[in-house]
């Protein structure tokens, strides 16, 4: 790496040129450059090795020659990619000036292609500061990627992993045991008295009694094991390698007495419990869900009851299970009678207040049980037949409303979600140019948000499909971004129109530097690559105005409206359109 010399950074770098005339004279160019730099020379491809296995300190670039008199140049950028930094700068420097050449050494990983005839000092220098600075390009944005990953797995008040990361091993530990045999206990920890807590203390007390029980069940369980926050006061635990229940229970009444233990704030002595439920795999079964909901009914059990630990046994009655087949019969009636419903969510420029578009939203009320949580209705009819029946109606009905009222809203968009699934259908995208003709909506107008899961399930189809997509001028969105585990190179393979960052990544923005920086870090990533970002969650003026400042400039949120019915969405314009004027004189 870049180290000092005179009190200036010296880069290390490595020219590998078997023509001593060609080497000598780049090296003078390179030492004629606005930086210290220290260059070590290699005249064969075996001389090149030697010195990118073992020097000292690492090369920060590398120039090039094809045409070595033992091998080609080219062979050599997969060692550097893996031996100095897959971000190290390669500079192709060759006497061929074949275009086509010249682009196929792109591909093969140099970041630059000079031609020996058109070299000089200027060139050469900035070829340097484009390489170091194309290197620490990728480098930030490779821990970004990091942190994003990270944060999309893990709990951002306790660094606890969260539901997604306890989902995954505890699926690796039921295919294990079911593989090889053993057992395994699941935990569920609820805590006694924390509301009083937080309605007597404030939620930053709470807070802190919940990182401190995070931290007090991590230090008491060996690496193997698991500590999960799923949300609130609730904690889950994959212990591994427990034989039985008598053995986990004893361990559940150890971690009972270290979360009993008092909790300093502000002077203050706070005191939580603790009621745990215990599930045993193979006893419970192989399945995470069906281990999950076992500890979950025993946790219950144990806070309504005078133990407060109780183990989920094989004689206990198993948790009861909704039928899905009887809500699929309900939902089919449901689109037959024309029974779903949709309110709009707007999304407007944080700057001026301009509405830039709406979300459209589905609710079901069940005749018998009230509101269904859409999450639920969604996920139904994903894994059924209805999944086609149900998106096209919905485009139906949510282009067949904006189509009335498309001139009255001063140029917004309608997004509408869309499940990864419907990408594996072959008639998808006529069936939605199809719609959109049907009710004369321009396309550009019409945007599909679908979410990671989309990118990443197959990643080839949902190419195809998004670039027909763009042929047709649809915009494709991508919702929840950062919950999931989309590499940001996908981002420069699809034709993607807008990136919508998951609300937990707003919840706590102003609290959060973490948050912070990696909402500035999508800013610089997406107006690289001409991408609007939407920010989710936008409750509060002070997260409003944060946002702004960081380059974010669209938002959608509770803070701005919640979902709204379709009849209720004129009004509002008129209302809003009033307030707007307020809005761009406090951001001027």
């Amino acid at each position: 790496m870049e180290y000092m010399h005179n009190g200036k950074t010296e880069i290390q770098a490595l020219v590998v040129d078997d023509d001593d005339v060609d080497r000598e004279r780049l090296i003078r160019m390179l030492q004629r450059g606005p930086r210290p730099i220290n260059v070590i020379e290699a005249s064969s491809q075996a001389e090149a090795l030697q010195i990118i296995r073992h020097a000292e300190p690492s090369l920060d670039i590398v120039f090039l020659d094809f045409g070595l008199s033992d091998g080609d140049g080219r062979d050599l950028v997969p060692t550097i990619r893996a031996e100095v930094d897959q971000d190290c700068p390669i500079v192709a420097v060759t006497g061929n000036v074949d275009e086509q050449v010249a682009a196929d050494s792109i591909k093969a990983g140099m970041t630059e292609y000079l031609t020996k005839r058109a070299l000089s000092p200027e060139r050469v220098a900035a070829s340097v500061e484009e390489g170091i600075a194309w290197r620490k390009y990728r480098q930030d944005l490779r821990r970004t990627e990091e942190e994003l990953t990270h944060r999309s797995l893990h709990d951002p008040l306790t660094d606890l992993p969260n539901r997604t990361l306890l989902f995954d091993r505890l699926g690796q530990a039921c295919a294990r045991a079911r593989r090889n045999g053993g057992s395994f206990a699941v935990m569920m920890i609820d805590l006694d008295r924390f509301k009083e807590i937080n309605d007597n203390f404030g939620h930053a007390a709470g807070d802190v009694v919940l990182t401190t029980v995070g931290r007090r069940l991590r230090g008491h369980l060996r690496e193997v094991d698991t500590v999960a926050r799923l949300g609130g006061d609730e904690f889950a635990l994959l212990l591994q390698d427990v034989p039985d229940y008598d053995t986990a229970t004893a361990l559940a009444g150890k971690l009972a007495r270290v979360i009993e233990q008092p909790v300093v704030h502000e002077n203050r002595i706070l005191h939580v419990g603790a009621s745990i439920g215990i599930a045993m795999c193979p006893q419970r079964g192989y399945t995470p869900t069906g281990l999950l909901s076992a500890a979950d009914d025993a946790m219950y059990a144990a806070k309504r009851g005078l133990d407060k630990l109780v183990a989920s046994r094989d004689n206990l009655p198993a948790a009861p299970t909704f039928d899905p087949k009887d809500m699929l019969e309900e939902i089919d009636q449901a689109i037959s009678h024309d029974a779903l419903e949709w309110h709009w969510q707007p999304k407007v420029d944080l700057r001026d207040g301009r509405v830039l578009g709406f979300e459209a939203l589905v609710r079901w009320r069940h005749p018998r049980s009230g509101n269904i949580p859409a999450d639920q209705l969604i996920r139904t009819v994903e894994q059924s037949p209805l999944l086609e029946t149900f998106t096209n109606q919905c485009l139906d009905t949510v282009l067949s409303q904006f189509a009335r009222i498309q001139h009255k809203v001063d140029g917004a968009a309608i997004a509408i979600n869309v499940s990864a699934r419907m990408l594996e259908r072959p008639t998808f995208v006529d069936s939605v140019v199809e719609l959109i003709e049907c009710h004369r909506i321009a396309p550009e107008r019409v945007t599909l948000e679908l979410t990671e899961t989309a990118l990443i399930t197959n990643p080839s189809q949902a190419k195809r499909v998004i670039e027909r997509l763009h042929e047709h001028k649809i915009p494709l969105s991508i919702d929840d971004f950062g919950a999931g585990f989309t590499s940001f190179g996908y981002l420069r393979e699809f034709a993607i129109s807008e990136i919508k960052i998951d609300r937990s990544f707003i919840s706590r923005f102003t609290e959060s530097r973490f948050d912070q920086s990696l909402v500035n870090s999508l800013v610089v990533l997406c107006e690289s690559l001409g991408i609007p970002l939407v920010a989710e969650g936008v409750e509060t003026p002070e997260t409003q105005e944060l946002l702004v400042s960081l380059g974010c400039n669209a938002g959608q949120g509770y803070g701005i409206c919640k979902p709204m019915p379709y009849d209720d969405v004129l009004d509002w314009m008129d209302t809003w359109r009033n307030q707007a004027p307020m809005i761009r004189q406090v951001n001027a």
